[in-house]
């Protein structure tokens, strides 16, 4: 049994850090630890293709001496291995743009200045405007990476 999780690699951790720069500088201090899910994730029947989770206090402590600042991590992003590495470049960006769109920073807090937020009616028609290319690229990003575990699943059983 191995490990369900592993760094990802640099050029989708590069994207990450090119993503904050264009679209959200709020964000530039921010530690932002980028994973891999090397399994199969699901949450209410659909295939979890990206997730974000804010750093408890000891998660950060455990992280502290890889940020180099004695922080830690501030958030950790969960990207499915198989579906980043199947999607082109703008898909990625989708995904890992609309991942981040959920951190709010609180200046009135600045030891703890970021949060999660959930989205509202207001980040609806952010979503539209920056996805107006393909609106409907998290339906087709889905699709993917059911075919891709479907064709999976099928050549692990003929083996």
């Amino acid at each position: 049994m191995g490990n369900r999780y592993e760094e990802a690699q640099v050029d989708v951790r590069t994207l990450v850090g090119e993503i904050v720069a264009e679209f959200m500088p709020e964000l530039i201090n921010a530690r932002i630890k980028v994973l891999f899910d090397v399994k199969k994730r699901t949450s209410r029947g659909k295939i979890v293709i990206s997730r974000l989770q804010k750093c408890s206090d000891l998660l950060r402590f455990l992280t502290k001496d890889e940020t180099g600042g004695g922080e830690g991590y501030d958030f950790i992003l969960y990207l499915d291995k198989v579906t980043i590495n199947a999607v082109d470049k703008d898909d990625k960006v989708r995904i890992i743009r609309h991942q981040l769109r959920h951190i709010e920073v609180d200046i009135e807090t600045p030891e703890n200045p970021y949060k999660i937020v959930h989205p509202d009616v207001r980040d609806f028609f952010i979503e539209l405007e920056l996805n107006k290319q393909d609106i409907r690229w998290a339906e087709r990003v889905s699709e993917v990476a059911a075919s891709l575990y479907e064709a999976k699943t099928e050549a692990e059983a003929k083996l």
